[in-house]
């Protein structure tokens, strides 16, 4: 009984396009390293191709606006063992977080709290793994593991807290906001709970005694507490310890090792507020959004002074977007790795997406930019959905052999404010918008495959009535108004058209008067029905099956007499009116006849809804009845539906869809036309609101408008709209290549790495696989666009990792390329993987602008224990005769400073120091102790004892700011061996790479089953001839070759198996031998 008439139809799939989004969906926008992008949209989570800005995904199960999203980083592009998955973290309002899998669009979890939730939840994924952290304002962290829903530990606090960073360059360490205080967390781990954090508070543009202890200290430009106002704090991703503060007209950098504000960004009192902030990884850059719709990027410039440490540069400012009062400014998001482009939304669906340029065009890297006059930000996407709250839904005439060659599923939708969009239901973007009416759009009808008349009025305003009447071509534009001249004081509201299924005529229903019959070619009236023609509730026009159709060129007339084809032809139509009463009337050219009277059946209330075809004719009434007619049987049957007042009925189009669409107050559902049964139902509270209108998208395709200007495309038994992602559901080739089989996803990114066992040479022609058309279109992009074949091994695989969201990979293969031929530094961000200089030379800098900010003891204190450590005498003697004699440490800073002072190169000074060093270690004064180990130039013992008490942090940077290679590898080395332990491996892998022991580097990645990268590396390092000539180092080089044959051989890759298999000693013969074997 439920058939489809054309197999096409299934190309509109089950599916949300969203509508406006919410004020409460603020700064819930965030941009995946896997190329997609998720934002909130009112209740629902919607995700979109962030190039194409494609939809692809919208998931629904929250029952309150979404606040946060936040998605996982783990990466899943290496072996086939673990499945491809995208996890995404969404919370709402009321503090329900969910995981969803976002390839499946299913949630695999829900992560409840019973904590009372007051404020926006904040979501943080530790990275490179799936645990969650999740703050739930006021009181309470919960640390989640995503992937399996087990709460790991919770912790509450007395002081509220309001916003949550994690520590980029820290795993254990991360940062709450309180009223007026930062609340820093140290020792963050998985087995159990953290310590209570320790508290500093925010003094900000007040004086402070030196005798104050754990305050942060700054300057305020504005007379406020210094968090009230605060949008947010985050973690400096560029600079270790660096934390931004963001107010609507200030930036205020705190440097948390001094516990004092370093830099700020100033805005004017006229100037546009700060809205969000986003801080980048790889330049001291910020992308800055203003509340005029403009976004301005500041980056880092020396000061002539060391007054500052950071002096932030306006370089760039687009143009600033005209916002309406409907389109506020949602949130900020920079594309990961490259940062060259940025995107925000607005609150009418809409993402705007800019891309840097320059002088040598547009910009593929931020690190690469020239930051000259030249430079600047254009728009690249201004794309968006449903913007508008809609009032009423007309689908096109249905497919049909006629049209089916350029037919697409095109909705017209009637919004409040008096716009009619155009929505194309399969790719679910607004093709076309026209703004023709004044107010609100009440009804439209489809005239053609590309006509339309939608009608509207101000009845919910004040003043005289004021009817709309256009006849539209989508295709031009072009927009007739009709009923000009009915503009009197007793003008009543239109309450629907209806257009014959011939076209050829068309009726404008009035509330007060009696109907409008008109001409649809001519456009004409053709007769306004008289004062005393019976009010009308419900009207349905014959269908077009149902009319003897002209066959031939002519056709004869009852008088016998020819007649052109172009003679109007009989329609049908009926009507019913407030009794009850259905009239038949049939219509031919100017002539109106009646037919016949059917009386009302006394059980039944005032029909509202009419839907006929063939000869099947179903009326619904104000009493919740249902009325079946069989016209040709001459037989009808009244079934009682117990939902309430029906508001409107529809018949699924096809010749043998035997279907009914059911409109309640409060319900939609689907009829089974033939047993007169309920097929499925779905409560309004369900799809998240009050429905609006219903039609038929295909004749299984339900099309339900909600209040929220969500549309949700449903099957007909009314399920979930969220289907899994796969090839066939995208619209366009696009770049996605977690929807392919994961066994040509790792070959394609094999081929794009490294050929080295091709006879011929390495090759960018498209590898056999089940979709070529995307792999094509993304080798014709890397072919014309980076110049992909002449670049080396290493520059293929940055940008390999870049096209598939590695993280691990994109970070390895720049500290690889640095340490193998010195090109390019590593910035910042790299922290301890920088080379020993670089690092020196920033931590001098750094120290210099401590100094010259210091305002408190404490200050003086860190910037002399630095300066010692650094092997400094003169400045620490300086800074400690500083001290007045009013202070309580005045004894013992001048002693300290005598002692600096005379230290001696005397083997008898310096063993004594050496002792009185060990005993300070003893009795918990390790600091103090390695700094007087520092002034004998016993570094490395200093650096020995920090790590035997934990402080690996401190001995690093020691390690690598005072010590030669030997004794820098040594104590780098015990650093590693502690990342293992507690399971950091990608920080031990650029550790190693950084002392450049690349062969414990492969052996961490064959630990951690990343076969492809260590064989990768191993190349890369034979091909600089920079790899160990060790017995070890070669054993590891066979074992990693041995292993990338196997794991080619689960590709089905067995001639690339075979090459490794060569290069893989003794053991890869054999299982060269063992191939060879299976092959034959």
């Amino acid at each position: 009984r439920i058939q489809i008439l054309f197999e096409d139809e299934m190309r509109l799939n089950p599916k949300v396009i969203p509508g406006p989004l919410a004020l409460q969906n603020t700064g819930a926008l965030d941009w995946a390293v896997s190329g997609l992008v998720a934002y909130g949209s009112q209740a629902n989570v919607t995700v979109a191709h962030a190039d194409s800005l494609q939809l692809l995904q919208v998931l629904q199960g929250h029952n309150y606006p979404v606040s946060t999203v936040k998605w996982c980083s783990h990466n899943p592009y290496h072996n086939l063992l673990l499945p491809i998955s995208l996890l995404l973290a969404s919370a709402d309002k009321s503090g329900r977080v969910i995981v969803w899998e976002v390839i499946t669009g299913k949630a695999v979890h829900e992560l409840s709290d019973v904590s009372r939730v007051n404020g926006n939840v904040v979501l943080s994924w530790l990275p490179h793994s799936y645990l969650l952290v999740v703050l739930l304002p006021p009181y309470n962290i919960v640390l989640w593991n995503g992937a399996s829903g087990t709460k790991l530990w919770r912790t509450t606090l007395l002081d509220p807290m309001y916003y949550l960073s994690l520590d980029p360059f820290n795993e254990e360490s991360m940062i709450a906001v309180s009223d007026g205080a930062l609340l820093v967390f140290n020792d963050v781990a998985t087995a159990k709970a953290p310590s209570p954090p320790k508290k500093y508070t925010l003094v900000l543009g007040k004086a402070v005694n030196d005798d104050m202890k754990n305050v942060i200290t700054g300057e305020y430009h504005y007379n406020q507490n210094s968090t009230q106002g605060l949008i947010k704090a985050v973690y400096s991703p560029h600079e270790r310890n660096k934390l931004f503060l963001i107010y609507p007209r200030q930036i205020t950098i705190l440097d948390l090792e001094i516990c004092h504000a370093t830099g700020y960004v100033i805005q004017d009192r006229g100037s546009a507020q700060f809205l969000d902030v986003h801080v980048c990884t790889s330049d001291n850059v910020l992308f800055c959004l203003h509340d005029s719709g403009a976004i301005s990027i500041r980056r880092h410039v020396e000061s002539d002074s060391h007054q500052k440490d950071h002096v932030y540069q306006t370089v760039v400012v687009s143009e600033a977007m005209r916002l309406c009062k409907n389109a506020k400014l949602i949130g900020l998001q920079v594309k990961p790795f490259t940062e060259e482009e940025v995107m925000f939304m607005l609150t009418d669906g809409r993402i705007v997406g800019w891309k840097l340029y320059d002088n040598d065009g547009p910009a593929e890297f931020l690190s690469e930019v020239q930051w000259d006059e030249s430079t600047r930000l254009l728009m690249i996407n201004n794309v968006g959905t449903n913007s508008s709250l809609p009032n009423c839904i007309r689908i096109c005439p249905p497919l049909s052999t006629k049209n089916s060659h350029f037919y697409k599923p095109l909705l017209a939708i009637g919004s409040h404010s008096g716009t009619v969009l155009i929505v194309d239901l399969t790719t679910t973007k607004t093709i076309k918008e026209y703004a023709i009416h004044t107010s609100s759009v009440c009804g439209i009808e489809w005239v053609a495959d590309r006509r339309i008349i939608s009608f509207g009025n101000n009845v919910s305003g004040s003043g005289p009535i004021k009817n709309e009447l256009f006849y539209t071509d989508i295709r031009t534009g072009r927009t007739l108004q009709l009923r000009t001249n009915h503009k009197n004081k007793d003008e009543t509201p239109i309450v629907g058209v209806k257009v014959s299924h011939l076209h050829q005529y068309f009726i404008v229903l009035l509330k007060d008067k009696p109907f409008e019959l008109w001409n649809l070619k001519t456009l004409s009236v053709i007769r306004e029905m008289p004062s005393t023609f019976p009010p009308v509730t419900s009207l349905q026009w014959s269908p077009a099956q149902n009319h003897a159709l002209k066959n031939t060129k002519f056709h004869k007339k009852d008088d016998g007499n020819m007649n052109d084809e172009n003679s109007p032809t009989r329609e049908h139509f009926v009507f019913t009116d407030t009794d009850g009463i259905v009239y038949h009337l049939m219509v031919e050219g100017t002539v109106i006849k009646e037919g016949t009277r059917i009386p009302p059946d006394t059980q039944t209330g005032t029909k509202t809804s009419i839907a006929w075809r063939g000869d099947l004719m179903v009326l619904g009434d104000t009493t919740g009845y249902l009325s079946f007619w069989d016209l040709k049987a001459r037989q009808s049957r009244l079934v009682p539906t117990h939902c309430g007042g029906i508001r409107k009925v529809l018949l699924a189009p096809g010749k043998n869809t035997q279907l009914l669409l059911v409109l309640f107050g409060d319900e939609i559902a689907i009829w089974d036309t033939v047993d007169f049964t309920v097929h499925t139902s779905l409560k309004s509270s369900q799809l998240g609101g009050r429905v609006i209108d219903i039609d038929w998208g295909a004749s299984d395709r339900a099309i339900v408008a909600m209040e929220t200007g969500a549309l949700h495309v449903m099957d007909i038994n009314l399920d979930a709209t969220t289907l899994p992602m796969t090839p066939f559901s995208i619209n366009s080739p696009i770049w996605l290549p977690f929807l392919y089989p994961q066994k040509e996803i790792l070959n394609f990114k094999i081929h794009l790495q490294h050929q080295e066992w091709r006879e011929e040479g390495w090759s960018l022609e498209c590898p056999p696989c089940s979709n070529d058309i995307v792999w094509e279109s993304m080798i014709k992009t890397l072919r014309s666009k980076d110049k992909f074949s002449s670049l080396t091994l290493l520059e293929r695989c940055l940008v390999t990792s870049s096209l598939f969201g590695d993280t691990l990979e994109w970070n390895l293969w720049q500290v690889l390329a640095y340490y193998l031929d010195q090109s390019s530094p590593l910035c910042s961000a790299f922290d301890i993987i920088q080379d020993n200089t670089s690092f020196l030379k920033y931590q001098t800098k750094r120290l210099s602008v401590q100094d010259a900010c210091r305002c408190t003891y404490s200050h003086r204190k860190h910037c002399i224990h630095r300066y010692i450590l650094l092997g400094h005498t003169d400045k620490p003697v300086q800074l400690l005769l500083e001290v007045g004699n009013e202070s309580e440490n005045f004894y013992l800073d001048c002693l300290k400073s005598s002692l600096i002072a005379s230290v001696s190169d005397s083997e008898v000074a310096q063993s004594t120091i050496k002792l009185v060093a060990t005993n300070l270690i003893a009795n918990e004064h390790l600091m103090e102790g390695c700094e007087l180990l520092c002034l004998i130039k016993k570094a490395l013992d200093a650096c020995r004892y920090m790590q035997n008490f934990h402080k690996f942090d401190e001995s690093v940077w020691l390690a690598k700011v005072t010590l030669k290679s030997h004794d820098y590898s040594e104590v780098l080395k015990h650093f590693i061996d502690m990342l293992l332990a507690k399971g950091q491996k990608q920080k031990a892998i650029l550790l190693s790479v950084s002392l450049m022991m690349f062969d414990k580097a492969a052996e961490i990645l064959l630990s951690c089953r990343l076969v492809m990268v260590a064989a990768l590396l191993v190349d890369a390092c034979i091909e600089a001839d920079r790899w160990p000539e060790s017995d070890s180092a070669t054993a590891t080089m066979h074992e990693t070759y041995v292993q990338y044959a196997k794991y080619l051989v689960s590709l089905d890759n067995v001639t690339a198996a075979l090459y490794y298999c060569e290069r893989g000693g003794d053991q890869g013969r054999t299982l060269a031998e063992e191939l060879l074997l299976c092959a034959r």
